[in-house]
């Protein structure tokens, strides 16, 4: 766990095959979700945390929220719930680059932004959607500019 500007602030050592002790109920957390759970224990409440895919899962930020600790991370496609409705690759791309989709869970504590680049990347976020919206530059290989 690090800064924003990259300084450590905690870590664990990987030791192998171990369970990490929580107060909550973990056992349907895998390795990834347990650990970021452990390193959250020492935040101060409403910190922000970002994850990578490997990390990320609904769970995990729920009990983050309880734990009052907001979380956004990239998420894989498997780990999305079965009955979600997002929009397809294949429409996306018609859409263009930069074009998004989002659902908002019915609590309205957790939100899931579908964004197509040259593929389409899943993020799930406990703190914030698909809004505000900006527009960025990007390195053109093939034009060698921006």
């Amino acid at each position: 766990m690090c800064t924003t500007y990259g300084l450590p602030l905690d870590f664990i050592f990987y030791e192998g095959r171990t369970d990490v002790q929580s107060p909550e109920d973990t056992s349907d957390l895998d390795l990834g979700g347990k650990i970021a759970l452990k390193l959250s224990d020492t935040l101060q409440p409403w910190s922000s945390i970002y994850v990578d895919r490997y990390f990320t899962s609904e769970l995990l930020f729920d009990i983050l929220l309880n734990r009052e600790a907001f979380a956004t991370g990239t998420l894989m496609k498997n780990k999305v719930p079965k009955l979600t409705e997002l929009q397809t690759d294949r429409d996306m791309k018609r859409n263009g680059r930069g074009s998004v989709d989002q659902i908002v869970r019915n609590d309205k504590r957790c939100c899931l932004v579908k964004w197509f680049d040259n593929r389409g990347v899943l993020l799930l976020s406990t703190e914030s959607g698909k809004l505000p919206m900006e527009k960025c530059s990007r390195w053109s290989k093939k034009e060698k500019n921006t």
